[in-house]
């Protein structure tokens, strides 16, 4: 084969494999057809068998309710009976096609049972129990008949289905085996095959991935395959001119790796010591020495002091770090200060006043050092410093690169220090955008209340002098109709039944007219006071009082209301009540109005959703909540209902704003809640939702009577 390319190699051993693969796919393609057949019949017997029990228990069950019925005399067992028979019969229909004669003589036993049946019945309708329970008992023993002959036939179809399963998995196991040899045999010449082909390749691939290991591992002089006529010749022939120019780009290679790594770690992250850490070790990397150090100048006493380190044990950082270098002194200090990179060829044969750094280098076995400074825009920030065990000075690329890493390590120490200033600058701005949206809010919500609380004192006031004359002359007209009914009495006394009935009944319609009209004028008065005391902010009695006993009050008062509104109307309420809270003062009126129209919106909420999901399996559910927080009381109050939207939360404390329909809301609750818990009571109320899965509404009241000064986040 040696002779051929691999793509021809390739294409032969493809094709011989695709003619055994599409044998042996026929082979299996016609057992399976066979197969799948001989399954379709076994599925057969089963639905008959299915039909078959589906008739004996519906027999059961028209025995079962008829024998009810004639005891019971109830429709529900006349109707179950009937069900019953429906579905015999249509068990018993599609059963006749396989089995005629026996489901013909079924039929006539069930028209005899039935007959037995109905006589029973009838007589146990007449009250002649002692006959009814003969003929129940004959109608008995042809419904034995019935249920043996549908057993019989479950049985004898049950064998058949069993015989056609043993024959159908005696042929699956021999197709199987076949089909298993037939793999068996087609993997074996595959393999030889494909052996033979992979081996023509492999060989002179082997040698060529040792050659190119050997060139990956830096070996230049390894030994490349001759070149031959196929594609692996012409691999080898470009391996040989690859190992020629990998010795000349090595080195080129690694300093520009070195320093694209450096300056990747420099732009990707402002963690200043993770920087230097890799910047020191890099340094040491590629200038073969064993000790990295970076320094930290400080202009206020003109001096180098250790930041961070690469290659020394924790005794010699300790050891460096206590020692600080001079400008000027040693080769950091002389780099510093001429802003030039600056070495010692053998720090052992220093003078004796050589910084006390160099013993401490000596005597943790390091001759030779090289310092660059870390300077950006003339100014010295601190300074890079490589050590080795061997004296002799750098060679000049190996000073060029660390003084390239130097000056990746200022830009690092400049980025972090523009980061960190960046940083402080945005935390101060975004406390005081903060504090400015918070003034805001106040400001915009105390000028829409005042504003507010001038419009409905107005209104109010005016409203309340025609509604004043609305009830009093309802109370006196009520009053003038008795008045009328007394002076008129002789008069309608000699009056026929006819009209006095008619005279009564206009009198009674005139007076229950009135004291609706009276009623309804209370309660618009009542409205008027609570837009009143809501334009003044509360100045009601505080009263000590069980919060719990305020809830369960309200809750009941709410549901009741809303059911009188719609009858049909239905929701689980759920409480959860700390029986630890003490009583604490607060305005019992107003923060159980507070309570109703909580409660209100959440039966709306869950009552809109269930009207929105038409799911019978929705549960309607509003959960109470409350907990004693040593110096205040937090009541939770939650419905599953459809939710706020997140772009009306800011709105929904305003006044008059509601997402109800026109007429359904004024858009009050909330805002008389917000000041009645916020202004009068000085607690918080925060609202928590996502839509058509939950509201939640949190209330924390303070014990104290200091009211807070700011209201609650939505």
């Amino acid at each position: 084969m040696g002779k051929l390319t691999i793509r021809a190699r390739l294409v032969i051993l493809s094709s011989a494999l695709l003619l055994v693969l599409v044998g042996t796919t026929g082979y299996l393609t016609r057992t399976l057809a066979d197969e799948a057949a001989a399954m379709a019949k076994a599925a057969d017997r089963l639905g008959i068998i299915d039909r078959a029990n589906s008739a004996r228990i519906a027999f059961g069950e028209l025995r079962y309710w008829n024998t009810d019925l004639a005891v019971s005399q109830l429709t529900l067992s006349e109707q179950k009976a009937t069900a019953a028979r429906v579905r015999m019969t249509a068990d018993l229909d599609r059963l006749a096609a396989q089995t005629p004669e026996r489901i013909a003589k079924m039929r006539g036993e069930l028209a005899e049972y039935d007959q037995f049946a109905e006589k029973a019945i009838e007589a146990y309708t007449n009250d002649q129990r002692v006959i009814g329970n003969s003929l129940l008992a004959q109608a008995r023993q042809h419904s034995v008949i019935i249920d043996e002959s549908l057993g019989s036939i479950v049985r004898e179809l049950t064998a058949a289905a069993i015989e056609a399963r043993d024959r159908v998995v005696a042929e699956a196991g021999a197709a199987t085996r076949n089909a298993y040899e037939i793999c068996l045999l087609a993997l074996l010449v595959g393999a030889i095959m494909t052996f033979l082909v992979l081996r023509s390749i492999s060989v002179p691939l082997r040698a060529l991935g040792a050659a190119m290991n050997g060139l990956i591992a830096g070996q230049v002089a390894v030994e490349i395959p001759p070149a031959g006529r196929d594609e692996i010749g012409a691999m080898a022939r470009i391996l040989a001119l690859f190992r020629d120019t990998l010795n000349a780009l090595r080195d080129t290679l690694g300093r520009l790796e070195a320093l694209r790594e450096v300056g990747r770690t420099v732009g990707s992250t402002v963690d200043l010591e993770a920087v230097l850490a890799i910047i020191a070790a890099r340094a040491v990397e590629f200038s073969r020495a064993g000790l990295g150090l970076i320094y930290e100048y400080d202009e206020a006493t003109r001096s180098f002091r250790l930041w961070t380190s690469y290659g020394a044990d924790d005794a010699l950082k300790e050891q460096l770090a206590g020692e600080h270098v001079r400008l000027g002194e040693g080769a950091i200090g002389r780099a510093g200060a001429t802003r030039a990179p600056a070495q010692v060829a053998d720090i052992a044969d220093a003078p004796a006043d050589a910084p006390p750094l160099w013993r401490i280098l000596v005597a943790a076995g390091y001759r030779s050092v090289l310092a660059a400074p870390l300077v950006h825009e003339q100014a010295i920030l601190g300074g890079l410093v490589v050590a080795r065990p061997e004296p002799g000075n750098f060679a000049t690329e190996l000073v060029e690169m660390v003084e390239a890493f130097a000056n990746q390590s200022a830009l690092a120490v400049r980025n972090a220090t523009l980061f960190a200033a960046q940083a402080r600058r945005e935390r101060e701005l975004r406390a005081a955008h903060e504090e400015l949206k918070a003034a805001q809010v106040n400001l915009v919500h105390a000028e829409k209340m005042a504003s507010l609380g001038q419009l409905t004192a107005g209104i109010a006031h005016e409203i309340k002098n025609p509604l004043n004359f609305v009830n009093n002359f309802a109370g006196l007209s009520v009053e003038l109709l008795d008045e009328v009914r007394e002076v008129t009495a002789p008069a309608v006394a000699a009056l026929d039944a006819g009209q006095r009935a008619d005279i009564d009944e206009a009198i009674g319609l005139l007076t229950g007219n009135l004291e609706k009209i009276a009623e309804h004028g209370r309660r618009a008065d009542s409205i008027v006071k609570s837009m009143l005391l809501h334009s003044r902010g509360g100045s009601a009695e505080r009263q000590t009082a069980d919060v719990n006993a305020l809830i369960e009050e309200a809750l009941n008062l709410a549901y009741h209301g809303a059911r009188a509104q719609n009858s049909e109307f239905n929701i689980t309420p759920e409480t959860d009540l700390d029986p630890g809270i003490a009583p604490i003062e607060l305005v019992p009126q107003e923060i159980t109005r507070v309570f109703l129209n909580l409660f209100g919106n959440g039966f709306y909420a869950v009552n809109k959703r269930l009207a929105q999901a038409r799911d019978p399996r929705f549960r309607p559910v509003l959960r109470v909540t409350t907990r004693d927080l040593a110096g205040e009381v937090e009541i939770k109050i939650r419905d599953n209902g459809v939710g706020v939207p997140p772009e009306y939360r800011d709105k929904l404390f305003t006044p008059f704003f509601t997402t109800k329909p026109t007429g359904e809301g004024t858009g009050l609750g909330l805002s008389i809640s917000y000041d009645i818990v916020v202004q009068q009571h000085g607690g918080t109320i925060t609202l928590d939702s996502r839509v058509n899965e939950f509201t939640e509404f949190t209330i924390r009241l303070p014990r104290n009577r200091q009211a807070a000064s700011t209201g609650a986040a939505i």
